[in-house]
C-alpha cells in the first residue's frame, strides 16, 4: 500500500470516528449535564449543599466544552469545512473558551473534593468551614484562574499546518513545562485525588459522629460522586495530558503525510476521551449512587407523570358542586350525564 493510500485509508477512519462519536457525546453529554443541574438544583436536599453547588457550576463549563467543540467537528466531518481555518480570531476565541471551561472544571473538582473533607471532618471547627460563602470565593478564584489562562490562548493560538494551537516557542516552553503536566495534570490530580480519599475515610467513621442521619446519608453520597468524578479524570483525562505535550512540541517539525495522518486520528480518539469525560458525570453518577438513582427516577419521571395524572383528573371534574362528567360516548346514553357526586 502506498503512503497516499494510507493516508487516505486513515482520514477515512478518521472522518467517520470524529463524526459518529461527535454527534453520541454530544447529544449524551448535553442532556445528562442539564438533567444533572435541574435535579441538584431542584431537589430539596441538594439546596444549599456546597458539593451540589460546585456540581451545578461545573455542568455548565462541561455543556459550554461540548458545545463549543463537537458541532463544529460534526460539520468538518460532513461538510469538509474548518470552520476555526475561515478566521485566526475564531481559532482564538474557540480555544480560549474551551480551556477556561475546561480548566475551571478541573479546579472545581478538586474544590468538591476538599469541601468534601471538610464537610465530614470530625473536627467541629473544620466542618464550619465548609460554607456557600466559601464555595463562591472558591469559584470566583477559580474562574479568574480559568479566563487568565484563556487569554493566553486568545493571545498565542493561531492556526497553522498542524490546525488550531500554539505555535510560539515562548509560549510553548510554559505549556510544556508547567500548564499541561503541572496545572492541568498533577497538581489537580493530587489534590482531588487526596482529599478525596481522607473524605472516604471520614465518611467511614461518620457513624460515630454526632451528625444527624440526613446528613450522613448526603455526606456519604457527595463522597462517593466525588471520587467517581475524580477516577473518571485521571482516566479520561491523563491520556489528553501526555499527547498535549507531545502535539505540542511536534506540530512544527512533523512534515511526512503519513505521520501527520497517524497524528491525527491519535488526536482524534484521545479527543473523544477528553469530550467522554465532560458527558458522562450524570450517567456515572445514576451507576455508582442508588441513593442518586432514585431521587433522578422521582425527579424525572414520577413526579411528572404525578402531575400529569393530577391535571387529567381535574379536567374530568366539574367545577359545579365538584361533579364527574361522564363521556359524551358513555354506552348508557339513555341515563343520566352527571354521576353522583365523589
Amino acid at each position: 500500500m502506498s503512503t497516499f493510500e494510507t493516508v487516505q485509508l486513515i482520514s477515512t477512519i478518521d472522518k467517520y470516528y470524529v463524526l459518529y462519536t461527535s454527534v453520541i457525546l454530544l447529544c449524551i453529554g448535553t442532556i445528562g449535564n442539564v438533567l444533572k443541574f435541574i435535579i441538584f438544583a431542584k431537589i430539596r436536599s441538594f439546596r444549599g449543599n456546597q458539593c451540589a453547588y460546585y456540581l451545578k457550576i461545573s455542568s455548565i463549563t462541561d455543556t459550554g466544552v461540548l458545545v463549543a467543540t463537537l458541532p463544529f467537528l460534526v460539520v468538518d466531518s460532513v461538510l469538509g469545512i474548518k470552520l476555526v481555518g475561515l478566521s485566526p480570531a475564531w481559532c482564538k476565541i474557540q480555544l480560549m473558551f474551551i480551556y477556561t471551561c475546561g480548566l475551571y472544571s478541573i479546579f472545581t473538582m478538586c474544590c468538591i473534593a476538599l469541601d468534601q473533607y471538610l464537610s465530614t471532618n470530625h473536627r467541629q471547627t473544620w466542618r464550619q468551614m465548609s460554607t456557600i460563602k466559601l464555595a463562591q470565593r472558591l469559584s470566583c478564584f477559580n474562574m479568574s484562574v480559568a479566563v487568565f489562562h484563556g487569554i493566553l490562548f486568545l493571545i498565542f493560538a493561531n492556526y497553522g499546518v498542524g490546525g488550531c494551537s500554539i505555535y510560539n516557542p515562548i509560549a510553548q516552553v510554559y505549556f510544556t513545562y508547567f500548564y499541561y503536566p503541572i496545572l492541568s495534570g498533577i497538581l489537580p490530580i493530587i489534590v482531588s485525588g487526596t482529599f478525596s480519599l481522607l473524605a472516604y475515610q471520614n465518611v467511614r467513621r461518620i457513624i460515630r459522629m454526632q451528625i444527624p442521619v440526613v446528613r450522613r446519608r448526603l455526606d456519604r453520597q457527595m463522597t462517593a460522586l466525588a471520587l467517581s468524578r475524580v477516577l473518571c479524570i485521571i482516566v479520561l483525562g491523563v491520556p489528553f495530558l501526555c499527547y498535549s505535550l507531545v502535539d505540542i512540541n511536534s506540530r512544527n517539525s512533523l512534515q511526512d503525510p503519513a505521520k501527520q495522518a497517524v497524528l491525527h486520528l491519535s488526536a482524534t480518539i484521545v479527543y473523544s476521551f477528553m469530550y467522554l469525560n465532560y458527558s458522562i458525570d450524570f450517567y456515572m453518577f445514576l451507576i455508582i449512587s442508588p441513593r442518586f438513582r432514585h431521587q433522578a427516577k422521582n425527579f424525572i419521571i414520577k413526579k411528572p407523570w404525578h402531575q400529569v395524572t393530577r391535571v387529567c383528573n381535574r379536567g374530568m371534574v366539574s367545577p359545579i358542586n365538584n361533579q364527574v362528567i361522564a363521556p359524551e360516548n358513555d354506552p348508557g346514553g339513555g341515563r343520566a350525564s352527571v354521576l353522583e357526586s365523589i
